[in-house]
């Protein structure tokens, strides 16, 4: 059961990579709906497999963190502006990639565009990991309390403040994160009837129609802070990923689903590489080539940098913020066990 979950949870996240590179395809509609639920389902499966710090162990767990995320953050970035630099020769431009590096948030664009996401992700965790130390009434509050000051944050003009490193969208992401956590038996058990994706599915189509023919105005866009409606912003998001959840669930006793399930394993080598690649393809062609090239260029290049990657150690702690393993010999024991998987 346990490797069932994990492998619908890499699963799932393996498809959400997929929507966030479709998404920055330059497809309006595309982007407009799946913006919907692409950033939030991330954070609700980060938060279903999260595990509760003890207060004595937090200052640890968050240097940890901070040193697992951060590291590739800082990797990707520099490799990115060296990139740059070879082509332009331009110091001054390298110097303000740095800095737009160091300070995060909305300075990051381009190549940069995806940059944000981790540092919210990094401050969703520690203020979580934080939360959790009280009781479960006093967490319930505190999320509220964050989920509702940061629509006050997106309706005010508080909202045009470039905060380092994204921290004011982690108020939201927050919820979403807790939401995964909260959920850890009831959404598996849910997701686990097919009966649930019959109610899910046509619920997801319907507030697609709604949307489409204008009853309804929707719109998120968590990292220039436009989330707008208290209601749909948790009843929508949280809809769509449930759907999906519940697909991929059903989806992985149909097919197997294990090449999913390394792609969501190795997201993070994905969600920094798309867009530079994309963006140096686009511009050597001088033109545009569309939503397919764009997803499959941007999802299977950095997949195999990031095999590649896994046989290096060095490359592998500062790229895949983990240690890698080695290919086995292949002689003698070795060589079986290695045939074996």
């Amino acid at each position: 059961m346990e490797k069932r979950r994990e492998l619908w949870i890499d699963a799932a996240k393996g498809f959400s990579i997929i929507f966030v590179v479709m998404g920055h395809s330059g497809d309006a509609a595309a982007n407009h709906y799946l913006s919907w639920f692409r950033m939030p389902l991330f954070f609700l499966l980060s938060g279903l497999v999260f595990k509760p710090v003890d207060p004595g162990r937090y200052p640890g767990w968050a240097a940890r963190r901070t040193k697992g995320l951060m590291t590739p953050y800082f990797a990707y970035g520099l490799l990115i502006a060296g990139v740059l630099l070879l082509f332009s020769f331009n110091i001054r431009g390298f110097a303000e990639n740095i800095a737009r590096l160091l300070y995060g948030g909305l300075s990051l664009t381009g190549p940069y565009g995806v940059f944000w996401f981790i540092t919210c992700l990094l401050f969703t965790q520690l203020l979580f990991g934080y939360i959790v130390r009280y009781s479960r009434r006093t967490q319930f509050l505190l999320i509220t309390s964050a989920y509702l000051v940061s629509h006050l944050i997106s309706l005010t003009a508080l909202k045009n403040f470039n905060l380092p490193w994204n921290i004011d969208v982690a108020l939201l992401a927050v919820t979403y994160y807790a939401i995964g956590f909260y959920g850890k038996q009831a959404i598996p058990a849910l997701i686990s009837r097919y009966s649930a994706l019959l109610v899910l599915l046509p619920l997801s189509a319907l507030v697609l129609l709604l949307e489409r023919t204008g009853v309804i105005h929707y719109s998120l866009n968590m990292k220039y802070k436009e989330y707008e409606s208290l209601v749909l912003d948790l009843a929508v998001p949280l809809l769509i990923s449930l759907t999906i959840c519940a697909a991929v669930y059903q989806l992985a006793r149909l097919i197997p689903l294990g090449w999913m399930g390394s792609l969501g394993r190795n997201t993070i080598t994905i969600m920094y590489l798309h867009l530079p690649l994309n963006y140096s393809l686009k511009y050597l062609l001088g033109a545009d080539y569309g939503l397919v090239p764009f997803t499959l260029i941007g999802v299977i290049v950095p997949l195999l940098a990031a095999k590649w990657a896994m046989r290096y150690p060095v490359l592998s702690r500062f790229y895949l913020g983990k240690a890698g393993v080695p290919p086995a010999k292949r002689t003698g024991k070795a060589a079986s066990v290695s045939s074996n998987g």
